[in-house]
């Protein structure tokens, strides 16, 4: 197995790992449950952190992005029609909400992650399929 496959089927157990437990958790388990509340955090850095790791590269790459930050390289992404704006806004916002986990800039409101886990996973398969939508176009 190649590294491009074993890469995609990481992805893919990942994105069922998050699936499942986007099904599975109770509001009452990541208020009361640090376990779960750190799991949770993880996957959530995880996630945005792979997003903004591509956006660093496409952006530096393709479009000369001289910057080093995440939500920099993410609006170029929008400005330059890789991803629509609501994508680009989305993932602005997530950058700030992975720097809160990640470096414990502030309090983490677990009804908000709990929201956020219920109804915001989609914006990372939109993104996926946004940016291979862009490669194919422009390869």
């Amino acid at each position: 197995m190649n590294g491009s496959s074993r890469s995609n089927s990481s992805r893919s157990s990942s994105t069922t790992a998050n699936r499942e437990k986007q099904e599975t958790l109770s509001r009452s388990d990541i208020l009361t449950d640090t376990t779960e509340q750190r799991a949770v955090e993880r996957m959530f850095e995880n996630a945005i952190q792979a997003c903004a790791d591509l956006a660093q590269h496409i952006a530096s790459h393709d479009f000369d992005f001289d910057g080093n930050t995440s939500k920099g390289a993410i609006r170029v992404l929008g400005e330059e029609g890789v991803i629509d704006e609501q994508t680009m806004n989305t993932l602005v916002a997530a950058v700030g909400f992975r720097n809160v986990l990640a470096h414990e800039y502030g309090h983490v409101d677990y009804a908000e992650v709990y929201e956020t886990l219920r109804s915001g996973l989609a914006v990372y398969d939109t993104y996926s399929q946004q940016v291979a939508q862009w490669i194919r176009n422009n390869q």
